[in-house]
């Protein structure tokens, strides 16, 4: 492959103040290997429109202020690599740049961050130690290694967003906790030097939390640091069934499954809706339950018992 060749960078633009409606400018630039999409686009920037807006600063992967779409995936342009993204690109040779999504877009591809922050102080997201404010900075806080050993991955967040870009339920509910804030609570809820788990967790087992992910692993597959999120949010989750938080629909809902899962190794979808809402809340969807009926896709009230159901309980066993 050639050292340099010519690339096609078609890129999002809006200006709320000036623009109806968002539109795309192509940019055609040489560009040698090596390069990364935050040079080039600085180039453009430098050379051709200096009106392109965007944030970066330390250009080394380690702020996550340049996370933008590349080719329709939430990346860092900082170490994302042109080369790299010849290969996903729809039109030969063209690069599309756009803003993060599930974002209000403020310019280009600068986005308003609020959203995030508001999450953060709604989900306590930060340490507060159990060493007096006195003695702060007059001795250590000291956290063991197999302590530390437990929040480690999740300590390598740098709240770029990527995952909240592409989170699906982010998309479909902006109340959502998202995955960051997930991420983040459950690496404050497991370091042991904290103080405020019990308030955390409680706010976590709210409506819009916890329970509503939707497991879709869009937040693993975005996140620039292969952090593994899911595991954060089945961590608190299972937090919640350690303290008996039972009180909430998604606590019941999980717990449903599992003890189906134990007993049978089936589903019991045909009460499902019963065990998480009650009686009085799975009365609403009766429409939809009668619906199915009609359709001959209501479940069956009997459940068969799956052959290897002995092993599945040892598992469980093991598990608890």
């Amino acid at each position: 492959m050639d050292e340099k060749k010519d690339i096609y960078f078609k890129i999002y633009r809006y200006n709320p103040e000036v623009d109806q409606k968002p539109f795309y400018d192509d940019f055609k630039i040489s560009v040698e290997r090596g390069v990364t999409i935050l040079r080039a686009i600085n180039y453009i920037k430098d050379h051709v429109d200096s009106s392109l807006s965007y944030r970066f600063y330390c250009q080394a992967g380690i702020c996550g202020s340049c996370a933008m779409r590349v080719n329709g995936v939430s990346k860092l342009a900082c170490t994302t690599q042109v080369w790299d993204e010849l290969e996903n690109c729809k039109e030969k040779d063209m690069i599309t740049i756009e803003p993060l999504n599930n974002f209000e877009i403020i310019r280009d591809m600068i986005v308003d961050y609020k959203p995030v922050i508001n999450k953060l102080e709604k989900y306590i997201s930060w340490v507060t130690p159990k060493i007096k404010q006195a003695d702060l900075g007059k001795k250590e806080n000291i956290i063991s290694e197999a302590e530390f050993k437990v929040i480690d991955a999740a300590t390598d967040c740098i709240l770029c967003a990527a995952c909240f870009s592409e989170c699906s339920m982010m998309s479909a509910n902006k109340e959502y906790i998202s995955p960051l804030a997930l991420l983040k609570a459950f690496r404050m809820v497991k370091d042991s030097r904290d103080t405020r788990s019990d308030e955390r967790m409680a706010v976590l087992n709210q409506d819009h939390g916890m329970w509503d992910c939707t497991h879709c692993y869009r937040c693993v597959e975005a996140c620039v640091k292969n952090i593994p999120i899911m595991d954060a949010i089945q961590g608190v989750r299972n937090e919640a069934f350690i303290r008996k938080q039972n009180g909430t629909e998604g606590y019941k809902h999980a717990n449903a499954f599992a003890q189906d899962i134990r007993k049978t190794g089936r589903l019991k979808e045909a009460t499902i809706a019963i065990r998480t809402k009650g009686i009085f809340g799975a009365a609403g969807m009766l429409p939809f339950a009668i619906r199915m009926t009609l359709r001959g896709r209501m479940p069956s009230m009997f459940v068969k018992t799956i052959p290897g159901i002995k092993h599945v309980r040892n598992i469980f066993r093991k598990i608890k």
